[in-house]
């Protein structure tokens, strides 16, 4: 099967990353020996860039070949030419509505300050807490960051880290008004994500794959959870790792016999591509 795909596309936490946020040791080889011989390799990632640029570069996933699409696909990057590919976004009135919406609903939300990746929150709960450590970004915590707020951001995420009923409740109260202007999935039971209308990972595959002139049936792509869906579908293979969400891996071609803590991309690269 080896030699019939040009481009892997892997989620990160939970698929390539593993429960100590690395990459397995015989993962991180397999990658060194496919971008040696010539195929591509993404990193399709929920995460803002600069927290996927981190990760990139702490791995050698900077170098010719590498690409990271951010946002769950709002932003395809190059690292290799330190060059954005495309960037969509959310209009900022677009923004505001649903701040308010989600505080009238008493639920915590946040977005990006896209001139440098920042963390904007109304307030400072344990929920931005959590989010910014997970991701290593800074935040920033304040009616008036969200308002002094010029640039359009490329998503912006609801979260209760304990009430998952809550998220699905606020998702469908807000389906109607938002559905031309908004995409909305979840990426966890605790994080509801929203993304300009018509973003998603299976967009980010099908834009890099035209912008690379790879067909998409060329494409392998691995993940582990619902915001993972739509990249599993777009591809020519969708792979979900062994520890996926059951939705993810009614969407995936293949199953692998690896989770994410025992090299599940590893497995899929060496099946694939060597």
């Amino acid at each position: 099967m080896a030699g019939n795909y040009k481009i892997l596309f892997s989620d990160l936490d939970a698929t390539l990353l593993n429960d100590k946020k690395e990459i397995e040791a015989g993962t991180k080889d397999a990658i060194d020996r496919m971008l040696c011989q010539g195929y591509f390799f993404a990193a399709c990632t929920g995460r803002p860039l600069a927290s996927a640029r981190a990760v990139a570069k702490r791995y050698g996933l900077d170098r010719k070949g590498c690409y990271i699409t951010a946002y769950n696909g709002g932003v395809i990057y190059d690292p290799f030419l330190d060059q954005i590919i495309s960037y969509a976004s959310i209009p900022l009135p677009v923004v505001h509505t649903m701040f308010a919406r989600a505080e009238r609903a008493g639920l915590y939300i946040h977005t990006y300050d896209r001139t440098d990746d920042t963390v904007l929150a109304l307030y400072h709960t344990k929920e931005l807490d959590t989010y910014v450590g997970h991701t290593g970004l800074a935040p920033k915590a304040g009616r008036e960051a969200l308002e002094q707020m010029t640039k359009e951001p490329a998503k912006m995420i609801v979260i209760s880290l304990t009430d998952h009923e809550r998220l699905e409740r606020f998702q469908k109260e807000n389906a109607e008004w938002s559905k031309d202007v908004l995409n909305s999935f979840f990426s966890c039971e605790q994080y509801l994500e929203y993304c300009p209308a018509g973003i998603s990972k299976g967009a980010a595959v099908e834009n890099l794959c035209a912008y690379l002139k790879i067909p998409v049936e060329a494409s392998v792509a691995a993940g582990d959870e619902r915001n993972d869906i739509a990249m599993l579908k777009a591809a020519g293979v969708g792979a979900a790792v062994r520890n996926a969400h059951p939705l993810a891996k009614e969407a995936a071609d293949y199953l692998c016999e690896k989770n994410h803590n025992e090299g599940a991309v590893g497995e899929l690269i060496q099946k694939f591509f060597l």
